[in-house]
């Protein structure tokens, strides 16, 4: 019993001590009219403080009072909101182009991913126009017209298959690429899980230097520790 009200003791104390020796965190975002507030696992480059600074693969940018997001695949995406209850972002393409981000944007190497279920689609380049499909505007020009199609379309011959990917819905002129937020939730399940072992590990080498060879032995009992029991 003694053991227990000991290592209780130092758990608290080691909390405090924390917290004391921790400056707190405020709010911040990249504009005073933003409906959404930076914090963990999010940072915004130097302009937190160190001991604010989230997560590497998490690190926003203030750009013209939005907050931006940059993916290496494709570049810039702006955040439009953030629910850290859900671990969901909805994003905005800032060239107006939601399935040239969808065609582009690789998110294998990174925490992210979609939000929503996704379908397997194929993009189409063709010299000429297939009328039974809408084209998208933002990825078509003259000579050549990109559509985005189910995947048991045959191609025909004045069509180049571009890429097969996995995105929310194929191409719609009532889904406006001026509006319609990206959405993308994270995980931090490994990072979590690294972290609780760090603290785990931590706290008991700490345990093992100051408690006595009485107290180890009643860890051992209680499957926590090892020692010798004389």
């Amino acid at each position: 019993m003694d053991a227990l009200i000991f290592i209780s003791m130092f758990i608290i104390f080691l909390h405090v001590k924390a917290q004391a020796n921790t400056p707190s965190c405020s709010p911040i975002s990249c504009a005073n009219s933003s409906t959404f507030n930076i914090q963990y696992p999010f940072t915004l480059h130097q302009i937190q403080p160190q001991h604010c600074a989230g997560l590497p693969d998490f690190v926003l940018q203030c750009k013209q009072n939005m907050t931006i997001l940059n993916f290496p695949s494709y570049g810039d995406l702006v955040i439009k909101s953030i629910s850290y209850d859900l671990q969901k972002l909805e994003l905005i393409d800032p060239k107006n182009c939601v399935h040239g981000v969808f065609l582009n944007l690789n998110l294998s190497n990174t925490p992210f991913s979609y939000y929503y279920v996704l379908k397997e689609y194929q993009y189409l380049n063709c010299s000429a126009e297939i009328s039974s499909f809408l084209q998208v505007p933002c990825l078509s020009g003259i000579g050549h017209h990109v559509y985005v199609v189910e995947t048991s379309f045959v191609v025909t011959d004045f069509c180049n298959h571009v890429k097969t990917v996995g995105i929310p819905f194929s191409y719609s002129p009532f889904l406006s690429d001026n509006t319609f937020g990206l959405g993308l939730t994270w995980h931090l399940a490994n990072s979590q899980d690294s972290l609780t072992a760090k603290f785990t590990a931590g706290l008991f080498e700490g345990l093992n230097e100051i408690v006595d060879d009485k107290v180890l032995c009643n860890l051992q009992r209680w499957g926590v520790s090892s020692c010798s029991c004389l």
